[in-house]
């Protein structure tokens, strides 16, 4: 299989596949959740037989090609990683620019992708009721009214959970940390001191929010962290490199690349035999696992190499739409073919998801790239050099899409 060059230098490429295989994972998540077994596992495990499907998939080592929810964290960590990498790289760094080119470079393929989830609901109206189990049921008779529809768009303005376009609400999140870039960029360079003792902050004040059930502790967190990951990028890096040269260090750095994923669904595998307050704990292991598997590929060269082949590299580029679109298509295959062909469901609308996610990255996305772009040169600062209202640092580990997929 080619490999794909890294270009333009400087760029990994791989930590755009792991965003492609990020945006996989959580449509597999969903689809999986309209097979009646697996959503009732999900719900609970208890009674959940040994090697049954709803074992296999929430309860095995397998959950990790399932893991949704849990690789949403790993979106968060490459968010704060590469938006924060690209301020502190550069010698200047036009803020006028970058409000208006982030919140419409998030905006509009937002806006469009509500547009899109209404168009289907009304389509393929969503009353599968409880047969096609507790998931399916809960996406039922969704609020499109104007007001509902107005409040998704605006992302940050939305309370609680979206029911037009679910996925949506992590992008509440994205927003938030786009919009608190600036103090982000100042403690990620604080950062350079104590790295771990900043790492170990963060870790424990996501899981005092786990805990505690308070969302902005949660996940702004894992923000956080890639934040540091791209503050002490060149330390890490050169650490990284000590590491591999060393006798044990391919062993050592497949460990740290195996405990990611095993830290990420940890609470599931754990899950039969913990109960609160520990099973929300564990729940906060997939923020450090998340960070690993970022850390992983990035500061390990040999990980990155097989992730950099063009299917990979595709999927990540349209990984942003493909997170956009598909929910609506899961569920409105899941009702017209019911419970028991949940199968037939799975091969038509994971394809045309695939579908879709181009066109719209083709149609949507890059226009509101070159939008952005336009707007962030009419917002720039005339005193500063043009080339630094397009955020492009002097170097930069990862200057790959830098949203939320």
């Amino acid at each position: 299989m080619t490999v794909t060059r890294l270009a333009p230098p400087g760029r990994m490429l791989a930590l755009d596949a792991l965003r492609g295989v990020a945006a996989l994972i959580v449509l597999l998540h969903h689809v999986s959740m309209t097979v009646p077994a697996i959503s009732a596992a999900y719900e609970s495990s208890a009674g959940v037989a040994l090697w049954s499907v709803g074992w296999w998939t929430t309860l095995s080592p397998l959950k990790i090609f399932f893991a949704g929810p849990e690789f949403v964290l790993v979106f968060f960590v490459l968010s704060g990683f590469v938006l924060v990498r690209s301020p502190l790289a550069a010698s200047a760094f036009d803020w006028r620019a970058y409000f208006p080119r982030r919140i419409i470079r998030l905006a509009v393929p937002v806006l469009v992708s509500i547009a899109f989830a209404a168009a289907w609901i009304a389509l393929v109206p969503r009353t599968g009721g409880v047969a096609g189990g507790a998931w399916l049921a809960r996406q039922d008779d969704p609020n499109l009214s104007l007001g509902n529809l107005l409040g998704e768009a605006s992302i940050i303005g939305e309370t609680g959970r979206p029911d037009v376009n679910p996925p949506l609400w992590s992008l509440a999140w994205e927003m938030w940390f786009s919009l608190l870039l600036p103090a982000a960029v100042l403690l990620a360079a604080a950062t350079r001191r104590f790295p771990a003792l900043w790492a170990a902050l963060l870790v424990l004040i996501s899981a005092a929010g786990y805990v505690a059930h308070i969302e902005p502790l949660m996940y702004l967190p894992a923000f956080g962290l890639g934040s540091l990951l791209a503050a002490n990028f060149d330390s890490l890096r050169a650490r990284g490199d000590i590491l591999a040269a060393h006798r044990w260090g391919t062993t050592t750095w497949v460990g740290l690349t195996a405990l990611g994923p095993l830290l990420l669904i940890a609470h599931w595998l754990v899950r039969p035999f913990v109960a609160a307050p520990w099973s929300d704990l564990t729940l906060a292991l997939r923020v450090p696992g998340a960070v690993l598997i970022v850390a992983a590929l990035a500061f390990w060269p040999s990980l990155q190499r097989p992730l950099s082949v063009r299917p990979l590299v595709w999927l990540g580029s349209i990984s942003f739409s493909l997170y956009l679109v598909h929910f609506p298509m899961v569920v409105a295959f899941g009702n017209v073919f019911g419970p028991t062909r949940w199968w037939l469901a799975a091969l038509v609308s994971v394809p045309l998801s695939f579908l879709v996610a181009q066109l719209m990255f083709r149609w949507v996305e890059l226009p509101s790239q070159r939008l952005a772009a336009w707007a962030g040169r009419a917002a720039a600062h005339p005193s500063l050099p043009a080339r630094l209202t397009r955020a492009q640092p002097q170097r930069t580990p990862a200057n790959s899409t830098e949203v939320l997929d």
